[in-house]
């Protein structure tokens, strides 16, 4: 008898099929759920992570405003310039000479000025213990209405100091100045970020910053000069890590590679933007919110407004979509080997099972042949069994006994 024709072949065959389809169809259902589960999570963490460290440059953006109408505010801002103005229209009018003697003048306006040093002094103080107090500006000033520097403290990371006044500079022909001194009234002005420079040359090591300015008033409500805050960016950017920071004109702020960063014209002028990053993607990417995945790589992408300004940057997370679909690539190995090794174990029950339906068939039917030839064994049949099998098997034994009295009979006869 041919292998597949024999009775334990074919119980192989259907408790494997029995087994393996059911495991099949589940395993592979279990296998498409789960992995489009796993991959969205991934996505989602990779967004969230995004979401993250956006939410971080506008928290350490946002207490800017509030710092830089304070000092405009301020009493010590507000009696300097009081005072100053003061001065500045007792200059202008000429006393009767009959009631103020030159002498006295000149000592009234050396008080004043005495007087007005001792402000300006109270206006350090009170910028020296804003920028020990928050640690974030790399200037804190206030310009006259000229564009010169009255008051400007210093900070490099470690030590906070007051510049003195032969060291400080003219700034009436900086961008930001003129920008802000065309405001009115609360409106602040905020500059790209970029590159910090000093006397017209970018500082090294790079310094990125970004400026906020304010009108200053007097009670009379004229402007007299801005205040102007220089934020240290690296203190957010250095936070990021190998992740993109684009401004809104495309160009890198940060950059896994630092020589594609700050390729602006204001900057290191090297051009490189956005565009030579991603030839396809860019206008797609920037200022814009979503994901693109491709086999090679998934990219997060996300609008970071800037607090009190209309300017905007994107972050943009890059990784390799095999490292972040290696959960998915795990999980799907581990299933396929469990359903594999479920798949084997059913199949030695399946084995098992088989031989145990089928041994005693097969020896019941060796009985039949040998009976069927004349040979009746004189062992009993004798099957521990009590199904059909058991039945099956007294029936033989009942069978042979009879036919063995049979045989004695005859043999009795033919005797006689």
């Amino acid at each position: 008898m041919k292998i597949y024709h024999r009775l334990r072949t074919k119980l192989v065959v259907v408790f494997f099929i029995v087994t393996l389809i059911p495991a099949l169809i589940t395993g592979i259902y279990a296998i498409q759920v789960s992995s489009k589960s796993l991959r969205k999570h991934a996505l989602a963490t990779q967004t969230e992570q995004g979401k993250t460290l956006a939410h971080g440059i506008t928290s350490f953006l946002s207490v800017v405003r509030g710092d830089l109408l304070f000092l405009s505010q301020s009493m010590p801002m507000k009696d300097y310039l009081n005072l100053r103005s003061a001065i500045a229209l007792s200059s202008k009018s000429e006393p009767p000479a009959e009631t103020m003697p030159p002498d006295s003048e000149n000592s009234a306006l050396q008080t004043f000025h005495n007087i007005l040093e001792k402000k300006q002094q109270n206006l350090e103080q009170e910028f020296l213990a804003l920028s020990r107090n928050r640690r974030i500006y790399y200037q804190i000033r206030y310009l006259n209405e000229t564009g010169q520097e009255v008051v400007r403290v210093d900070f490099d990371g470690l030590r906070t100091q007051v510049i003195p006044q032969d060291k400080l500079q003219d700034k009436s022909n900086r961008y930001y100045f003129k920008k802000t001194v065309r405001l009115s009234g609360k409106q602040i002005f905020v500059s790209p970020l970029d590159l910090n420079r000093e006397k017209g040359e970018i500082e090294v090591p790079y310094k990125p910053v970004i400026r906020y300015g304010i009108n200053a008033y007097d009670d009379n409500r004229k402007k007299a000069g801005i205040v102007i805050l220089n934020i240290d960016a690296s203190q957010f950017i250095k936070q990021l890590d190998k992740i993109r920071l684009v401004d809104n004109q495309g160009y890198f702020l940060n950059h896994p590679d630092p020589e594609k960063s700050w390729g602006g014209t204001r900057d290191l002028n090297t051009g490189y933007d956005l565009k030579k990053e991603y030839p396809q993607l860019a206008n797609k990417i920037l200022g814009q919110q979503g994901i693109i995945s491709n086999r090679a790589l998934t990219l997060s992408y996300l609008r970071v407004s800037v607090p009190a300004s209309p300017l905007f940057w994107t972050l943009i997370i890059q990784r390799d979509t095999h490292d972040i679909l290696k959960s998915v690539t795990d999980f799907r190995a581990t299933f396929t080997f469990i359903l594999i090794i479920a798949i084997l174990i059913a199949l030695i029950f399946a084995l098992f099972f088989s031989a145990k339906i089928t041994r005693p068939i097969e020896y019941l039917t060796r009985i039949a042949d040998a009976i069927s030839k004349g040979e009746l064994v004189d062992n009993r049949v004798e099957i521990n069994d009590k199904g059909e099998i058991g039945q099956l098997a007294h029936a033989f034994e009942r069978m042979r006994v009879s036919m063995i009295k049979s045989f004695e009979r005859l043999r009795r006869h033919s005797k006689a």
